[in-house]
């Protein structure tokens, strides 16, 4: 709803009465106003005479962690959304949601006065009850928040700051150029790091723990993306000019670039295979291979194991890619603890049996004997065996 009046503002509420914020203000008293919904557009006039044309807006507000995905529902509601078992629940706030940041069992919504962490089950990985956890009792203008076991993560122009869940400041990090990007990473209780990308081109690991930022690389132009491999060798950016560039993070050796990209996410699973996205194009490269492609309009924004989680015009989905081609690259090669992992994303029992058949032949009696033991075949276990002796 829009009201406005004797106050001379422009005020915006939602159905059931919760304020979420003005528009505009006028000089005089505002007399009528009319909303267009198709394109977003409020017009006032006022008791001078004057009319008044304003714009809306509204910030898509979201946090993703693996499989888990949070965003903001009439402005004042939180779903969560399991990508894996498709399951939903709904958080009712009843006041406007700034902010969310989601961390394995913890969620974070960041209110006009107020920030409440709401927490689940660590042990159930399925669990989507979440209960209120602690409350931070303070107004915060920060630009971006995260949430980890026990902190929380603030990111001003140039600053970092870390939040415990009782409200303190523990720490604090001032960089000497503005921030660009961050990218928070899992880690121990209170241990855990965030990448974080420039506008200068540098990229630093921050440690909670840690005092320091850790430089990664630096490059001439500023950072828009920035992603990370799950053993933490190669790192992922996209600058500002939509090129990709991959680097080796011990060496800083250039592996790879592209152009025209737009989202990035390594794999959460397989340390070498990293998703792309550039004019509604998914591209998937693994190791030195040449990147699979098929149309997909959206970003890509998670990729773990066989799934990828591609976000377009606000709605989050969920895309199965299949993975024999890959598979039998590698097993063309000889590759077999790089066709095996790939195998355990999800290949075909004929693909299970291929790859068992190949390392048997090889003589590699490991992989043959895991690759029967997946699709049970009793007489291949006991070939294998009898070779093997």
């Amino acid at each position: 709803m829009v009201m406005s009046g004797s106050d001379k503002k422009i005020t915006f509420w939602n159905r059931e009465g919760v304020f979420l914020g003005t528009v505009g203000t006028m000089k005089d008293w505002i007399w009528s106003t009319s909303v267009n919904p198709s394109n977003r557009s409020i017009f006032a006039g006022s008791n001078g005479g004057t009319i008044q044309l304003h714009q809306v807006h509204i910030n898509q507000v979201h946090g993703l962690y693996q499989e888990r995905y949070a965003y903001r529902e009439l402005m004042t509601d939180v779903i969560i959304q399991h990508l894996v078992t498709e399951t939903r629940v709904k958080i009712r706030c009843r006041d406007y949601i700034k902010k969310i940041a989601i961390y394995k069992d913890r969620l974070a919504v960041q209110l006009n006065e107020k920030i409440i962490i709401y927490s689940v089950s660590p042990e159930d990985p399925y669990d989507m009850k979440y209960k209120a956890h602690k409350k931070i009792n303070k107004k915060i203008d920060c630009h971006n928040l995260f949430v980890f076991s026990q902190h929380l993560v603030l990111c001003f122009d140039s600053k970092i700051q870390l939040l415990a869940f009782n409200g303190v400041l523990e720490r604090e990090w001032v960089l000497e150029t503005n921030i660009k990007y961050v990218k928070p990473l899992s880690g121990p209780t209170k241990r855990e790091s965030i990448l974080v990308g420039c506008q200068d081109g540098t990229v630093f690991k921050i440690f909670i723990d840690n005092g320091f930022p850790i430089p990664l690389i630096k490059q001439t132009t500023a950072v828009n993306l920035v992603d990370i491999s799950c053993d933490r060798q190669k790192l992922a950016v996209i600058d500002e000019f939509k090129s990709l560039f991959v680097y080796d993070v011990k060496t800083q050796q250039l592996l790879f670039q592209e152009r025209n990209i737009e989202s990035i996410a390594w794999n959460l699973e397989v340390e070498d295979m990293l998703a792309y996205t550039g004019q509604d194009t998914l591209f998937i490269k693994c190791r030195d291979l040449p990147p699979q492609q098929q149309r997909l309009p959206g970003y890509v924004v998670g990729f773990k194991g066989s799934k990828i989680f591609c976000l377009n015009d606000n709605n989050m989905n969920t895309i199965d890619v299949p993975q024999s081609s890959t598979f039998f690259r590698f097993l063309e090669r000889k590759d077999f603890p790089m066709a095996y992992k790939l195998a355990c994303l999800g290949v075909t029992e004929q693909d299970w049996r291929a790859l068992g058949v190949e390392a048997l032949q090889k003589k590699d009696f490991r992989y043959a004997k895991k690759a029967f033991c997946r699709i049970r075949d009793l007489k291949f276990i006991d070939l294998t065996e009898l070779a093997q002796q």
